[in-house]
């Protein structure tokens, strides 16, 4: 890997690819595979910040595709695909990964770590100080938004399928206050959802929610607690419309699909 590192306040480090990265600070490490593109500008401000991008990765901008419920954090405007802004922040893009993203760390300590394969299109602000995002190995995400704003956890498995304006939230973002004994009543929560997991069109995962393995969300769910592995949930709040059910990325109706762990004959999905 090429290693790009700042010492002085002043020192600003271009790299050569299409958009370049800059880095101002003290401390700062920029890793970049040889073979990774950067279709946009990296900016890395503060120090002992770490950013790593593994060979065969593409990092871009987001571009909006139609409607798009999301947006990226406006505190301060850039035109970084990856904006990081405090010290001793973390990010690990894995190899072969492909992104479309404006990434957001603002603050101290907050990690992001990235898996192979992985293809991800809309936004992650991290606008806190030691909050964790992590996302497994070959999800998917079509215009989503990720959003840290407390010192929590959001981490979504692997093999994922995160359909398009889907917005997932460790907490309410802006505080709620009892008037008499000024308690804060809405404190943010972490949210983990598991491996092979289809968060449908519009799906609204909120502060606490746990999501099982295998688990599919309907079309405009929102989902503000658990959702059982290998269901279907939907509605709002979303409940378990159906159990026992296996999802697959590929359109073909005359597969059959045999539910593993059960002596149960196999049966065909979408079958007459």
């Amino acid at each position: 890997m090429a290693t790009r590192k700042t010492g002085s306040e002043d020192e600003a480090v271009t790299a050569p690819f299409e958009a370049g990265v800059s880095s101002r600070g003290e401390g700062n490490a920029v890793d970049l595979a040889p073979d990774c593109v950067i279709g946009g500008r990296i900016e890395v401000i503060g120090r002992r910040n770490r950013l790593t991008v593994a060979p065969g990765a593409t990092l871009e901008r987001y571009a909006p595709a139609g409607f798009g419920a999301t947006v990226p954090d406006i505190g301060k405007r850039s035109d970084a695909s990856i904006l990081i802004e405090g010290d001793d922040n973390v990010v690990e893009i894995a190899e072969g990964t492909r992104l479309g993203m404006n990434i957001v760390v603002r603050g101290n300590g907050n990690r992001i770590v990235i898996g192979r394969d992985a293809w991800l299109h809309g936004f992650a602000n991290l606008i806190t100080d030691g909050a964790t995002l992590k996302v497994g190995s070959r999800t998917t995400m079509v215009q989503g938004s990720l959003q840290l704003h407390e010192p929590l956890t959001l981490s979504i498995g692997e093999d994922c399928m995160i359909s398009s304006q889907v917005y997932v939230s460790v907490s309410d973002i802006h505080p709620i206050h009892d008037r008499m004994t000024g308690a804060r009543i809405n404190p943010g929560r972490s949210v983990e959802i598991g491996d092979h997991v289809w968060l449908g069109l519009r799906t609204m995962v909120m502060k606490g929610s746990g999501i099982g393995t295998g688990a599919i969300t309907a079309a405009g769910s929102i989902v503000s607690g658990e959702v059982p592995a290998h269901c279907i949930a939907g509605g709002a709040p979303a409940r378990v419309m159906r159990r026992e059910v296996t999802w697959s990325r590929e359109l073909d109706p005359d597969a059959p699909l045999v539910v593993e762990a059960t002596p149960r004959r196999g049966w065909r999905l979408f079958g007459r």
